[in-house]
């Protein structure tokens, strides 16, 4: 076991570089914490390569009785050296170092419900919607046009740990529609216009896509022009938008309740 004290040593600024995306694309690693989202990664069947703790959160026995795997390098942290890379500074939570993954088409089995997000631009939305489609029950996102990186820390603590349950493919518009083509999903695209409709019009009795916009620009012409049916969520007070992840859930609910 290897004991960090300093804010100097070369393992705490590697920890510390993860936050970076060039980081973790480079070695295809990602930082994680949390003690319920690292309890589910664990029982998805996912080893971490190295283990950070605090015995002031949580004992040294503790942590090796959770990872006794022999392979996995494990850090005691001095309390200033935790709490500068944790963000929850909290009993029981720890940081882990898992490997990253990529997940393609080929890899999507067909459900009867797939969200597509387009030029998503915050992070924390596309943790929360994770989060959001796992309670609902919908595996497949697909998120087109954007620059998020999966393993950004806001996207994986928004998630509380819906990235280990839920398959998220990062892709084009162009073959996110030929997708849906494909397997004869039809393309619902939220659209605030005269000529949607009622998102609760849409029958549940086949395979659906729920294209969602940006906050700030909405959906491009691209998914107007190649949607089954526009919908749209009525606004009854002064505000004509609600939370992208507000939104998502709202919508999908209407499928499954």
């Amino acid at each position: 076991m290897i004991h960090i004290t300093s804010f100097s040593n070369p393992k705490f600024k590697y920890l510390k570089s993860l936050a970076k995306a060039k980081n973790r694309r480079r070695d295809k690693l990602f930082i994680m914490e949390g003690r319920e989202e690292l309890d589910l990664a664990i029982k998805t069947g996912l080893t971490p390569k190295t283990v950070a703790f605090c015995d002031t959160y949580i004992s040294e026995k503790e942590v090796l009785q959770i990872h006794a795997d022999s392979t996995i390098e494990i850090l005691q942290l001095s309390k200033p050296i935790f709490d500068d890379l944790a963000y929850q500074c909290v009993p029981n939570n720890y940081i882990a170092i898992f490997p990253t993954w990529e997940t393609g088409f080929d890899q999507l089995s067909v459900e009867p419900i797939t969200v597509i997000l387009e030029g998503l631009e915050k992070p924390g939305n596309l943790g929360a919607i994770l989060r959001t489609c796992s309670a609902a029950g919908v595996r497949n996102i697909i998120v087109a046009e954007s620059d998020i990186d999966l393993f950004n820390p806001n996207v994986i603590r928004n998630s509380r740990g819906a990235v280990f349950n839920t398959n998220v493919v990062f892709t084009t518009n162009d073959r996110a529609l030929n997708f849906l083509q494909t397997e004869r999903i039809e393309c619902n695209v939220t659209e605030l216009s005269s000529d949607s409709v009622d998102y609760r019009n849409i029958a549940n009795d086949k395979r659906n896509a729920f294209v969602f916009g940006s906050e700030s620009k909405g959906v491009s012409a691209f998914w107007i022009e190649n949607a089954s049916a526009l919908i749209k969520i009525p606004m009854h007070g002064e505000l004509d938008s609600l939370n992208l992840s507000v939104s998502v859930g709202v919508v999908l609910y209407s499928q499954i309740i």
